[in-house]
């Protein structure tokens, strides 16, 4: 059983590294088995297919790193804590796997329905529901603590701010000379603009 462990493992990891890469139409098999070690008999032995192992590698990566995400939601966090709470671990949580967004786009562009049951199952087993931010947000707005805006947007901007700088690395440090947006110089600044940026927009307006 030990021994099926280990070699499972660096199936995985083989595949993980491979399918970064190249996608799962770019990555054989055969590379898979060579960069494990293992003959491509076995390889098939563990996992059927390449469908299916993509599918063990997508999943494992994308709730590690959802775990981490919402392992950060504190019910009884004051909303301003939140969202600073929100951007600092959702950027740190992406910068750790700053390739897990080709698998997202893969997965869009192929209409993102694995995508979604991947997020949804890790929810679950999570005992998180998106309606508590949402709810959240809305209590925020009835206690007039924040201003009145639209909680889904707000939710969905916040997502998108922490997350297209890492989409779009190639091109950002193609237009502005000198900048390098994985580094950790960049990341600190880039979670303060954003929580300033977001905060001063929804904070109450003094009377």
């Amino acid at each position: 059983m030990e021994e099926r462990s280990k070699t499972e493992k660096k199936i995985i990891n083989a595949a993980t590294e491979l399918f970064l890469e190249k996608g799962k139409d770019g990555a054989r098999m055969q590379e898979i088995a060579d960069r494990a070690g293992i003959n491509k008999a076995l390889l098939h032995y563990y996992f059927r297919s390449k469908t299916k192992l993509h599918e063990v590698v997508f999943s494992n990566e994308l709730k590690t790193f959802f775990n981490g995400v919402l392992g950060t939601f504190k019910e009884n966090e004051d909303f301003q804590t939140f969202v600073k709470s929100v951007v600092h671990h959702y950027i740190d949580n992406i910068s750790k796997h700053p390739k897990l967004t080709q698998f997202i786009l893969w997965e869009i562009e192929k209409g993102g329905e694995n995508l979604s049951k991947i997020i949804l199952q890790t929810m679950k087993e999570n005992n998180f529901q998106s309606n508590q931010i949402l709810d959240k947000i809305q209590n925020e707005i009835s206690a007039h603590r924040i201003r009145k805006i639209d909680p889904p947007n707000l939710m969905v901007s916040l997502i998108g701010m922490c997350l297209f700088p890492f989409i779009a690395k190639p091109i950002i440090e193609r237009i502005i000379p000198g900048i390098n947006v994985t580094s950790a110089k960049f990341l600190h600044r880039r979670k303060e603009e954003i929580f300033h940026l977001v905060w001063n927009g929804i904070k109450p307006t003094p009377e």
